[in-house]
């Protein structure tokens, strides 16, 4: 017959063996992650910067893994459509998602969201950061340079036009910060993804852009844009003949585009752990930093843990932009 004793010592070891057990079911999760296709969310269209990136570090994660890493494209409302969805996807680390400048922005933008921006998500990996380009079209802005199109700005009142890839996107952010640094006003038309704004900036239809090197500069090349200035605080070695903006008269302008990978709150940690460091091993091949010189993009990098902190300063500091610019859901 067991004494009080030895019932509570019983207890105690089953307790130590269910913890034990706890502790070790998120290494073996680990360890056989992923069990199944991986789905990468991007909330926008094919051909912009966040599905290029998202497409070049899925492919490495596909060879990696050996399984399919599938891009799924879900446009809408800044990305909020986007991160809706994917908040409520299981979290076992199967279903990611890629977000830019937009997502820090649209909690500060929306009344309400459909998810909690700082408790719904975790924090994966940083792909990439990268500047961008202001374009304009030659035919229909002829102007060589940013002052030149501040002046014409502020004799048109308003009336001339910049597009981008959706309120709340990384173009829009580096736009109305551009406005409000050189101290013009002049009319947001947002478009569903970075490439059918390209487009309508091609066939004439708005003024000018601000938009990552990497889809902006072959338009450039081409002939067919003309680049006034990169937005960072250093020349591009891609466009060094490409003032910055800075240089170009917009003192204290400096913006970078980021691209991170998210998932839903509660994957475990381990799981985090192993996807964070198979990016980095992609980020980290040849063929992969050549095309990411070729786009003008720095690999990203960090822990989780430390892409969670940059995160929160970025929601932080582009709530004062949302204030001081007056952006509004249109």
């Amino acid at each position: 017959m067991q004494t009080p004793f030895s019932i509570r010592r019983s207890l105690l070891a089953t307790a130590v063996a269910l913890c034990a057990l706890h502790a070790a079911v998120p290494s073996l999760a680990a360890s056989e992650f992923p069990s199944q296709p991986v789905k990468i969310t991007v909330p926008f269209p094919p051909g912009g910067s966040a599905d290029v990136f998202a497409r070049i570090v899925g492919d490495g994660l596909s060879r990696k893994w050996g399984q399919a890493v599938v891009i799924e494209n879900k446009p809408g409302a800044g990305g909020v459509v986007a991160t809706g969805a994917v908040v409520r996807m299981p979290a076992d680390g199967h279903h990611l998602m890629v977000v830019t400048v937009g997502h820090a922005i649209n909690p500060h933008l929306y009344a309400k969201l459909p998810y909690d921006t700082t408790k719904d998500l975790t924090a994966i990996a940083k792909l990439a950061t990268m500047p961008s380009l202001l374009v304009v079209n030659p035919r229909r802005v002829p102007v060589q340079s940013v002052q030149e199109l501040v002046a014409k700005a502020r004799e048109a009142s308003g009336q001339q036009t910049y597009a981008s890839s959706g309120n709340a996107s990384t173009s829009h952010v580096a736009a109305a910060l551009f406005n409000t640094t050189a101290g013009i006003e002049t009319t947001h038309i947002p478009y569903k993804g970075s490439a059918p704004a390209m487009t309508d900036l091609l066939s004439g239809h708005v003024d000018w852009m601000i938009d990552p090197l990497a889809t902006a500069l072959p338009h450039v090349k081409a002939g067919k844009l003309n680049a006034l200035a990169i937005t960072t605080r250093e020349r591009s070695p891609l466009a060094p003949d490409i003032p910055t903006m800075q240089e170009a008269g917009v003192k204290g302008y400096d913006f970078s585009s980021w691209f991170l990978m998210l998932g839903p709150q509660g994957i475990p940690a381990p799981v985090v752990k192993r996807i964070n460091e198979d990016v980095a091993a992609v980020l980290k091949e040849e063929a992969v930093q050549r095309r990411f010189a070729e786009l003008g993009a720095e690999a990203g990098s960090g822990t989780p843990q430390a892409i969670n902190a940059f995160l929160g300063q970025e929601i932080q500091r582009y709530g004062a932009l949302v204030k001081q610019a007056g952006m509004k859901v249109e």
